[in-house]
């Protein structure tokens, strides 16, 4: 059986984080999927707002986190997999991309910490005016300037696939092509000399951009290591729980039996981990331990599907 992890965002309340990892445990789920990128939002990063939560010396950061690695612990939950915050790099902001830098060594370090094995760092898509060859050598130098970090920590950096937001649009964005990024993926560990890179397979991103569930899976393969699971309309990035949108009535509705028959093939063993934050903003905080035992449910069930 494979493990089954929600993220931390939305599950974990500041200042009462022991009764938020144990509301999880009791909900039937294994692990945490923890958002170091919640201390630091995306917004302020592309604002060049840098808050010092995750900017310090990593002794000092590691006292802000120790706690939840603790009531982890207690709880009988690991962390298998976490989040960085983002954009690592940005063209034009050198001041602020060292301080991204210096943030994700500190996230690599906390990570490894609290055992966890797998790090998401957004790939970084560049505007229109850019070649596919210009925003390719951008996130090779970006990602080749990670390995001696990945090798000093013992972390696998997970690429993600990506959207972008034209005018309203939604439109494809950096790893959104998965024969491409499973080429990407081979390139770094080639030049890192071992298995240092992997693929965390968004499905709510790739169904907003009408992608083959099943085929996408199947030109990641063994590259795919992690997932974020949610459910969306097709239209809007939502985070919800799956089957929210009923194929019968809805023809852009995500492909549930594609994305399991993929993982099946490829025989995937990693941890089925929802990406459900909105659930839990949606619904009143007195349902939430209803929530998310539903969400261990759907695990367990996709578990049992792949196999």
């Amino acid at each position: 059986m494979h493990k089954i992890g929600i993220q931390s965002t939305g599950s974990i309340i500041q200042g009462d984080i022991e009764a938020g990892y144990r509301r999880i445990k009791e909900a039937g789920f294994d692990c945490v999927d923890f958002n170091f990128d919640e201390y630091l939002h995306c917004t302020m990063v592309y604002r060049g707002e840098i808050n010092e939560v995750l900017d310090r010396e990593v002794e000092e950061v590691w006292k802000d986190f120790e706690p939840h690695a603790k009531a982890a612990a207690d709880c009988g939950l690991t962390f298998e997999q976490m989040h960085a915050p983002f954009p690592l790099r940005q063209k034009g902001m050198d001041e602020v991309n060292a301080k991204m830098f210096r943030i994700t060594e500190n996230c690599m370090n906390i990570c490894s910490r609290m055992g966890g094995r797998y790090l998401v760092v957004h790939p970084v898509t560049l505007s229109y005016e850019c070649s596919k060859k210009e925003e390719h050598d951008f996130n090779m130098e970006m990602y080749q300037s990670l390995i001696p970090l990945a090798k000093k920590y013992g972390i696998v950096i997970c690429l993600e696939n990506m959207f972008m937001d034209q005018n309203g649009h939604l439109t494809e964005g950096v790893c959104s092509d998965f024969a491409e990024a499973a080429e990407w993926i081979d390139e770094l560990n080639m030049v890192a000399g071992e298995e240092l890179f992997g693929f965390c397979f968004d499905i709510g991103h790739a169904n907003i951009l009408g992608k083959n569930l099943y085929q996408s899976v199947m030109a990641l393969g063994d590259r795919l290591k992690i997932l974020h699971i949610h459910d969306n309309d097709g239209v809007s990035d939502l985070h919800t729980m799956p089957f929210t949108f009923a194929r019968s009535w809805n023809p852009v509705a995500t492909d549930w039996e594609g994305f399991l028959r993929g993982l099946r093939e490829i025989n995937y063993k990693g941890v089925i981990n929802f990406e459900t934050f909105r659930c839990m903003e949606s619904f009143p905080k007195e349902l939430h331990p209803s929530v998310l035992r539903l969400l261990a449910d759907m695990g367990k069930y996709f578990s049992g599907r792949i196999g």
